[in-house]
């Protein structure tokens, strides 16, 4: 159980380093093939070996050409940054269902990324995991989420619609802040807390939906959210002011 504990894990240690394996386009992996330690930036396109359970952290950082990438249905974990810095000419890709997690700041900063599958099989999206994906414009999240992380969609402000399931519990800090071209959004029926600014400076958003699961919401949740003027939770009437969710009572 320990020797498969660390092999799944998406950090890298100076052993694997110093044993790594160059592969095809000098791509580098752990001598047991596991793990995708490091891709050089001057890859355009690439198919990730198959075998491979781990994207290791920040192992396709500034690959600044990167446009596509195949990821096999043996890889399990995509890592801290795995995607993270610099990759500005991805615009798309597919998470095959072997993915279980996703990990913080996986796609921070792409830029062009205007689509991505997220599969059945993944529990967690990750702090920061899509933030500053200023081209994406609609995500679906599978009915396996149960978390939305901190910052997860920060800054995407080609998002114009999102589903979130039933089985998310809670959104995070700033989950959507800067989502400046989202108009609508229902909150699902397990969700108990919205996080600190979790829908601020979300300049289009004129109607949202809040369930009486709902029991905490930061009283800046919505600041910035100048076009929403009122909504009901749970028979009560909240509404916003100078940008600031505040009671009727």
């Amino acid at each position: 159980m320990k020797i498969e504990k660390e092999s799944l894990s998406t950090t890298i240690t100076e052993e694997e380093r110093a044993e790594a394996v160059k592969y095809e386009n000098g791509v580098l992996y752990t001598k047991d093939w596991k793990k995708l330690i490091r891709a050089p930036q001057q890859l355009t396109s690439y198919t990730i070996k198959e075998g491979t359970k781990v994207i290791g952290d920040r192992a396709f950082s500034w690959c600044e050409s990167l446009e596509s990438i195949n990821i096999p249905n043996s890889v399990t974990n995509i890592g801290e940054g795995a995607f993270f810095l610099g990759c500005e000419s991805l615009k798309s890709i597919d998470i095959p269902n072997s993915v279980t997690s996703i990990g913080d700041r996986a796609f921070s900063g792409c830029k062009s990324l205007e689509s991505i599958k997220i599969p059945n099989s993944v529990t967690s999206i990750g702090d920061e995991a899509f933030e500053d994906c200023k081209s994406l414009k609609s995500i679906n999240i599978p009915d396996s989420v149960t978390s939305i992380g901190n910052r997860a969609f920060n800054g995407c402000e080609s998002l114009e619609s999102i589903d979130i399931p039933n089985s998310v519990t809670s959104i995070g800090d700033r989950a959507f802040n800067g989502c400046e071209s989202l108009e609508s959004i229902d909150i699902p029926n397990n969700v108990t807390s919205i996080g600190k600014k979790a829908f601020s400076y979300c300049y289009s958003l004129k109607s949202i939906k809040i369930p009486n699961s709902v029991t905490s919401i930061d009283e800046a949740a919505f600041t910035g959210c100048y076009s929403i003027k009122s909504f009901n939770i749970e028979g009560n009437n909240f509404f916003t002011k100078n940008g600031l969710l505040i009671s009727s009572e």
